[in-house]
């Protein structure tokens, strides 16, 4: 129903409006042709009246003057009963020159001619001359028409030229309309017909008919049919570029899901936009937790310092560029994860006046086995492999920094530099098995002598130690608390593996600072020095080296 009315509406749409304006001019034209010709047609009917009055006191003239020059009202009469047998004539009047009538159709009296209109176009006076001279007068002859007959007439004649005027505007109309629909309203409609129910793309065209191959028609077609060509292959091309985009989305979308690296957008305010499976691997989330994360803070509940990470995204937005770094993620339990992470910021347009991030992306891997072995290499290169404390140069390295920060902080630093007596005749007499279990059991018991895990226990190499205490000076009765336990912990029987118990001795030499050095190589010197004098005078003791003012 619908397209049938849309059919009836296309052709409507020009055929309807084509027959309106032929119509609405063929009236507007067929009445004003109408009306002029009614009007010429009732003048023609008048002036043909008046001629026929005029001809016919023309053709009696010379009769009617013998009549009237001779006085025969015999044959006056016959004249004048002639002229009143025609349709035309009302009354026919003979006039002499002193005014008497000399013959009347009808008869009537003198009276009765005012009655009669002596309207030019009704009424017709011949002056009658004189048979044999032409300049005498002998009266007048009067013929008065029918009105009432010459308007009937003129009005026939009027209605009869306006209904052909009429009739032949009609026939101009309707031959007008024949043609203009033959030529341009019917070929347009038909070519609006064909485009509308064309598909889109198909490879049919236009037909041009041969009556238009060389007019407008004809280049309208033509022109159409190269838009519907251009169009196909647009739309080909389209339809290629199309499958071009969903390939290359297909193969970007398994990229992404496949890809080793963990791959997630952000929203402006922190809020998981989307993310690759990997994702979830990396951070050791589950799927329906990460769905979560799109209504959580993501850099809050993965990163394990999301200050760091927000200073990186600051930063991106601030440079323009991508920020990489290592970073921690949210442990649970003892296990360590890490991940190096790419971070870049889109940010609204250049053109606007505020910079607003809106959309972070990052790129991460998991780097936690590279950070595990990492922080194996750096142990085992800051540690003695035997007994697990700090080597000489860790050691070295951490007594710079104490150093450090009793200079800034105005605190105090004890080192203690320790040299194990009697080690050598046990490690000659019992082994190397049994010098290294000696060794091990001293470390032990060194770090169970401290007050703190952040004081320094370390292995200077061979039997020879070194105990670094933070915040503790010479004064501070926990020195002499540390030391002593110590010397006992150290100086108590060691069982080896075989069971027997063996026994090493300890010569500790003491260096504080700031108040013998904030040197590090000075203050080893002087703690080393006062140890190697303790095992001079005796040993199994620990002394305080003098300050350097002594």
């Amino acid at each position: 129903m619908n397209e049938s009315k849309r059919r009836f509406g296309l052709f409507a749409g020009l055929q309807t409006r084509l027959q309106l304006i032929i119509i609405l001019g063929a009236v507007i034209f067929s009445v004003t042709a109408g009306l002029f010709a009614y009007h010429l047609g009732e003048l023609r009917g008048i002036s043909t009246s008046q001629a026929t009055l005029t001809d016919l006191a023309q053709a009696v003239e010379k009769t009617v003057a013998i009549g009237a020059f001779a006085s025969d009202s015999v044959l006056l009469a016959e004249v004048v009963d002639g002229l009143a047998r025609n349709s035309l004539v009302a009354m026919v009047q003979v006039e002499a020159v002193n005014g008497d009538i000399l013959a009347q159709n009808p008869r009537a009296e003198s009276s009765s001619l005012e009655n009669l209109d002596v309207n030019p176009n009704t009424y017709v006076k011949q002056v009658l001359y004189s048979p044999f001279d032409e300049t005498e007068t002998v009266g007048v002859l009067h013929i008065y028409a029918h009105q009432d007959l010459i308007a009937k007439s003129a009005k026939q004649e009027a209605l009869t030229m306006a209904w052909m005027m009429v009739g032949q505007t009609v026939l101009v109309a309707i031959l007008i309309y024949a043609v203009v629909a033959s030529l341009v309203s019917r070929p347009i409609t038909r070519l609006a017909e064909q485009l509308r129910l064309m598909p889109a793309g198909s490879h049919e065209r236009l037909d041009t008919p041969s009556l238009h191959r060389g007019d407008e028609i004809g280049i309208l077609i033509n022109s159409a049919n190269e838009l519907l060509d251009a169009n196909a292959i647009a739309l080909n091309r389209e339809r290629e570029l199309r499958h071009e985009i969903e390939l290359m989305e297909a193969q970007y979308r398994q990229i992404f899901d496949s890809s080793s690296a963990g791959i997630f957008v952000l929203d402006q305010n922190g809020c998981l936009i989307n993310s690759n499976p990997t994702v979830s691997k990396v951070v050791g989330m589950p799927l329906s937790m990460m769905q979560k994360l799109k209504h959580d803070n993501f850099i809050e509940r993965v990163f394990g310092q999301p200050d760091k990470v927000r200073a990186m995204v600051q930063k991106s937005i601030q440079t323009g560029e991508t920020v990489s770094g290592d970073l921690e993620l949210v442990q649970e339990g003892d296990e360590h994860r890490w991940v190096h992470c790419l971070i870049s910021v889109h940010t609204s347009p250049p053109e606007t006046d505020s910079v607003i991030p809106i959309t972070t992306e990052g790129v991460m891997y998991d780097i936690t086995e590279r950070k595990s072995l990492e922080t194996a290499v750096r142990y085992e290169a800051d540690h003695d492999a035997l007994t697990g404390l700090n080597n000489r140069a860790s050691s070295h390295t951490i007594i710079e920094r104490f150093l450090d920060e009793c200079r800034i902080n105005t605190t105090e630093v004890s080192v203690l530099c320790i040299d194990l007596d009697g080690f050598k005749q046990i490690n000659d007499q019992y082994g190397h098995e049994a010098g290294d279990k000696v060794l091990i059991e001293c470390a032990l018991r060194m770090k169970k002598a401290v007050r703190r895990s952040t004081d320094l226990v370390g292995r200077l190499g061979g039997d020879e130690f070194v105990v670094a205490l933070r915040d503790i000076g010479p004064s501070d009765e926990a020195l002499t608390v540390v030391a002593d336990a110590i010397m006992a912990s150290v100086c108590a029987p060691i069982v080896l593996k075989d069971g027997t118990k063996v026994q090493v001795g300890a010569s500790i030499g003491i260096a504080c600072a700031p108040i013998h050095s904030n040197d590090r190589v000075t203050i080893l010197d002087m703690a080393d020095t006062s140890m190697y004098k303790v095992k001079r005078t005796g040993k199994n003791t620990y002394a305080m080296a003098y300050p350097k003012k002594y």
